[in-house]
């Protein structure tokens, strides 16, 4: 049996997780949806630095074909996480009919990047790339506003439920061919607002903002010793009685976005505008850095929260929180105190946050990605400055 091999070209960290999980499966399903019994298929893994770095889509496409020649593939599908446009609309994918390869951005998929969902838009390629092959499909079946070409034969099947591979958002097809003859079909996100809150999920997901309290054991030390401290005094117990919900709430708004903040400009992780950086592409991880850093302060909250709910529940005796309140308490009172305090040590915590070593924080809030773009944008900004000291000079 005739064997056709798909090579996956992946970026670093959630791509190449996502891309070895799925591995196994989509072997499986394209030996029961791509041509039932013809081949026997293979898929390989492969990992690309130059995948997880680049911000142009011509070059992700390019790696793709590179790889596929080298390793003697039949069909190569890249997943990146660079995030990719066509003018305002998001892109899911590309495929290059002509090449046989293929490109799925990860960010496209939302705050939801799930293993099943992304083979699932891997095998719509693969169909896409392989029926354009042969003469088994009409131009018709393949000239349709949805997803991969149209299957007679199995409407009630596997593909028929890809027409609509979002919930909440549509996939356009578009079809065109450049003057040296290739032929590339794009998959776009429509609305164009669907596609825009996608991203910015989907790039905040690839930075795993969980990852990035392991960093801040120190200042979840210096806040839990500053909140610990404050529960010695009486003032916080009464403060705790006395305010309403709204301030409650108004607390931890602050403590949260003031410890963004602080950590955003401390280490310097705003980008800012440069001959370097596009309008569009500094919009979007700037909003992305705000976003992951925003999720990681919340999760650091509540794990100050829940210790502080320990610690309140452990030292503060209910004779003398009731004197000192000067009526009777309950759960409900220690569970406000434990909110007060965590907001009050929250504070003290954005103060440590900004005590971090720079380089540590970064790796750990940006994806590969960006990451790779600020040590580039940096890089060609020292460039720049040594020219035009080079010249003063002279």
């Amino acid at each position: 049996m005739e064997v056709k091999t798909v090579g996956i070209v992946s970026s670093p960290e959630l791509p190449y997780t996502i891309a070895n999980i799925i591995k196994k499966k989509f072997k499986h399903d394209l030996s029961n949806y791509i041509a039932e019994g013809k081949f026997e298929w293979q898929v390989e893994v492969e990992l690309d630095l130059l995948t997880g770095a680049t911000e142009k889509v011509a070059e992700v496409l390019e790696a793709a074909e590179h790889l596929k020649k080298r390793n003697g593939w039949d069909f190569a599908i890249s997943l990146t996480d660079l995030p990719i446009y066509n003018g305002k609309s998001i892109v899911l994918a590309d495929a290059n009919i002509t090449a046989c390869t293929a490109q799925i951005s990860l960010p496209a998929f939302g705050w939801r990047p799930t293993p099943n969902r992304v083979e699932i838009i891997m095998l719509h390629m693969i169909k896409e790339l392989y029926f354009r092959q042969t003469e088994e499909y009409e131009r018709n079946d393949l000239e349709q506003k949805g997803i991969g070409p149209r299957d007679h034969k199995k409407q009630k099947s596997f593909f028929n439920k890809l027409e609509k591979p979002f919930r909440f958002s549509a996939v356009r097809r578009i079809e065109s061919s450049n003057k040296s003859g290739e032929t590339t079909v794009r998959f776009i996100i429509v609305p164009k607002l669907n596609g825009l809150a996608r991203i910015l999920f989907g790039m905040t997901i690839a930075n795993r903002p969980w990852t990035i309290l392991p960093s801040f054991k120190n200042v979840v030390a210096i806040a839990f010793a500053t909140g610990a401290y404050g529960l010695i005094f009486p003032t916080l117990w009464k403060l705790s009685i006395s305010y309403e919900i709204y301030r409650f709430i108004g607390l931890t708004a602050t403590a949260v976005l003031g410890m963004v903040i602080w950590i955003i400009f401390a280490h310097d992780l705003w980008e800012k505008k440069s001959n370097e950086n596009k309008n569009q592409l500094r919009w979007m991880y700037n909003s992305t850095t705000v976003l992951t850093l925003g999720t990681s302060v919340v999760i650091y909250y509540i794990v100050l929260f829940l210790l502080f709910l320990i610690a309140v529940s452990v030292f503060v005796p209910p004779d003398l929180y009731q004197a000192e309140a000067d009526k009777a308490v309950g759960p409900l009172n220690y569970l406000k105190l434990a909110w007060l305090v965590t907001s009050v040590a929250t504070f003290a915590g954005a103060i440590g946050a900004g005590l971090e070593n720079p380089e540590r924080v970064r790796r750990s809030t940006y994806s590969y990605r960006q990451y790779s773009r600020y040590e580039e944008i940096k890089e060609k900004e020292k460039s720049g400055r040594m020219k035009n000291k080079g010249k003063d000079d002279s």
